[in-house]
């Protein structure tokens, strides 16, 4: 695909190489490209974006055939949406985590361009019904307990102070978690049993960066931030992933399962299980309606 120039008939005229209707832009990958990159050619095929976005997409937009690429940064992603709003590409669409986007009322209303509802794909996809789901795939055995349901709803209550600091600090063009390597730093990943919130941590953390608990609690509570919503999306994957790694071993001797294994089985059992109604669900079927018919507020920024 490098022989595609940087021209608007070029890359209006690329969705024709794969005969299909729309390219569709993703985040995902090893790599991040530049957009002067992308649009020479560059791009990550079966990334778990990918494998995200084409299941929503089969859902609701089943008439339409397309080529998915993801290209890594989510800020090459917003710069062809500028594109796209421009009236510059019309056979092309892109898909982007949400962040805290919506909260800061910096999304992008526009046809071709969605999100996902929570922080990312990651926050759609995990809740305790999925590492249920993963662990008796895994184990071919049920459950008989709710020890899964208390170990996540007990980790969303202790993280939540973390959660509020990082839109908190995230406002401010910072973050509480490290955003490429360390965001763990909070979660104990060699527990005797299941992993857990090192609260000690977290207070260390919030005392380094100069935030009072009861300024971020009041702060969070005022602007209603989800925990599961808005979590670092990295790290719910990641703390998920470590509860099913733990758990296997210790009740089934089951071990060396691969993170990348488990997040696609959670991707699709979501899929197949969970993707026929509640919130998420609601969201991304009302997100589709509006596209499909075209409202997109006069292409502003809402």
């Amino acid at each position: 695909m490098s022989g595609f120039k940087r021209t608007n008939s070029g890359l209006n005229n690329q969705h024709l190489f794969y005969n299909v209707d729309f390219v569709v832009y993703l985040e995902g990958g090893k790599t991040s490209y530049t957009k002067t990159e992308v649009y020479s050619g560059k791009y990550h095929e079966e990334t778990e974006d990918i494998i995200f976005w084409t299941k929503v997409f089969k859902k609701f937009n089943e008439g339409k055939k397309l080529k998915f690429k993801s290209i890594g940064s989510k800020t090459t992603i917003k710069d062809i949406s500028l594109d796209i709003i421009n009236g510059q590409l019309k056979t092309v669409i892109v898909a982007m985590d949400n962040e805290f986007d919506e909260l800061l009322n910096k999304r992008i209303a526009h046809p071709n361009v969605y999100y996902t509802r929570g922080y990312s794909f990651e926050n759609d996809v995990w809740n305790a019904s999925v590492i249920k789901g993963v662990i008796e795939a895994l184990t071919a055995v049920e459950f008989e307990t709710d020890e899964i349901e208390l170990n996540f709803n007990d980790f969303l209550k202790k993280i939540q102070i973390a959660v509020y600091a990082d839109y908190y600090m995230f406002k401010k063009a910072m973050s509480f978690f490290p955003r490429k390597a360390g965001y763990m730093f909070c979660i104990d990943c060699a527990p005797v049993d299941l992993p857990k919130v090192k609260q000690v941590d977290l207070s260390t953390k919030l005392t380094t960066v100069g935030l009072k608990r009861n300024t971020i609690q009041a702060f969070g509570r005022r602007h209603s931030v989800d925990v599961l919503k808005f979590c670092f999306g990295h790290l719910l994957a990641d703390y998920c992933s470590q509860v099913i790694i733990h758990y296997i071993k210790k009740r089934h001797s089951l071990s060396n399962l691969s993170k990348d294994i488990i997040n696609r089985m959670a991707i699709n059992f979501f899929f197949n299980n969970c993707f026929n109604s509640g919130e998420v669900f609601e969201y991304h079927e009302k997100q589709f309606q509006r596209n499909i018919l075209g409202v997109n507020e006069n292409n502003r920024v809402i």
